[in-house]
């Protein structure tokens, strides 16, 4: 039967100095260098054993005993951060929600990390998605006042809850630690990959960015890879290790061997695929446009030419064709009404028509002019009785004879 240990036993633990920062690395998915780390709360006895965290910060907590270890393993961090100088990556510190309701944190904390005259952006500050059970309004604002400050936060073990995604929308965080119950199939079944690929998908529109935790075998690595995940955390590239360790490894750093899936690949992620693909895309189209012609709406997926500052992100489909006859010369003005309006457009769509095109002239703001090809494609939608576009505004202004 495991020991469970008393309070009286950790505080004379901590007193002796045996508790201990542990470290364990978080390696860049696609180079195989550490670009973080995660610090941990260990007992290490007099007699060399370990004692692991779950066997004594419950007790800490019960006895509200436990921002004591926090705050110790703070201070830890920021003699770490400043022996490694410029070799020095993000550390993250977990603090419980008992610290949301200490109006005086971020002093506290600024205090700390002037006092090693570090940078702030090396300390970061992790939370889980059970601080905000309750008091989530304290929780939100603690994290608010965290990130104005100019601290990381990190939301760790997301997905091992049941109310994961209401919490990320709430909270402001910027690092999304995905929780290891994610890889208990190893990545070996069509559902867990699917539902691996939809976090990433999630994170990725949210702008977070990804650290996967647990990771062990190099199916699971191979995988998340072709997920475009930023950091792995787990035994596949280090356990948590002491601070020695942890700086020799940083110090003396040798990148490991991170090998991926060709996306091309029969048994590849779908996600990687859609992603070059998408990639390829946008590279080709400055400007592409989803519309509903028959609700005469629209909404732009992306704009990065002169067009920028003519056309709305969104609003109805006939503002958005006048903002592009206004910039199309004179001369072709018509021509461009004409195919794109509304009516034409179901009438093109009724016939069977694929798509319609023309090419033109327009003029950007300094009043030069560029040839560009205005190309929109009909689109089915199952679930709907609407006729929907996709319009791509491609520039030609290439050499003669030249269309690449």
């Amino acid at each position: 039967m495991e020991k469970k240990y008393l309070l009286n036993e950790i505080v004379a633990a901590m007193e002796a100095g045996e508790l201990q920062a542990y470290y364990q690395p978080q390696y860049n998915a696609k180079q195989g260098v550490i670009g973080g780390a995660e610090a941990l709360v260990r007992w290490v006895k007099n007699d060399g054993n370990v004692v692991f965290p779950k066997d004594f910060i419950p007790v800490l907590e019960e006895n509200g005993q436990l921002s004591l270890v926090d705050w110790f393993i703070a201070e830890e961090t920021c003699k770490t951060i400043k022996k490694l100088g410029d070799k020095a990556v993000r550390i993250s510190v977990n603090f419980g929600r008992e610290h949301a309701s200490d109006k005086e944190f971020v002093a506290r904390l600024n205090k700390l990390i002037s006092s090693y005259n570090i940078d702030k952006s090396f300390f970061g500050v992790e939370i889980t998605e059970s601080d905000v059970v309750t008091d989530k309004q304290d929780v939100i604002n603690w994290v608010n006042s965290i990130e104005a400050a100019g601290y990381t936060v990190s939301i760790d073990d997301f997905g091992s809850g049941m109310s994961s995604l209401s919490f990320v929308k709430d909270v402001p965080a910027r690092i999304l630690k995905i929780d290891r119950s994610f890889l208990n199939d190893n990545c070996l079944t069509e559902r867990g990959r699917m539902t691996l690929e939809s976090v990433f998908y999630f994170a990725h529109r949210l702008k977070l960015i990804t650290v996967v935790e647990g990771v062990e075998t190099q199916e699971q690595l191979q995988f998340i890879n072709t997920c475009d995940c930023d950091y792995i955390q787990g035994f596949l590239f280090s356990k948590p290790v002491p601070k020695d360790d942890f700086l020799t490894m940083c110090l003396e750093e040798a990148p490991v061997e991170v090998s991926t899936i060709d996306p091309f690949e029969n048994n590849a992620a779908a996600f990687e695929q859609v992603r070059v693909l998408i990639e390829s895309v946008y590279k080709k189209f400055p400007i592409i446009k989803f519309a509903n012609i028959s609700k005469n709406s629209y909404t732009l997926m992306r704009r990065e030419n002169f067009l920028n500052t003519v056309i709305p992100e969104t609003g109805t489909y006939d503002d958005c064709l006048r903002s592009l006859i206004n910039v199309t010369v004179p001369e072709s003005r018509a021509e461009v009404e004409e195919a794109f309006n509304r009516g034409h457009l179901l009438e093109a769509y009724a016939r069977g028509d694929k798509r319609v095109l023309r090419i033109v002239n327009q003029v950007d703001e300094k009043g030069e002019q560029h040839r560009v090809a205005i190309e929109d494609y009909f689109m089915e939608n199952p679930g709907s009785k609407d006729v929907y576009i996709v319009s791509f505004i491609q520039p030609l202004d290439f050499e003669d004879g030249t269309y690449v």
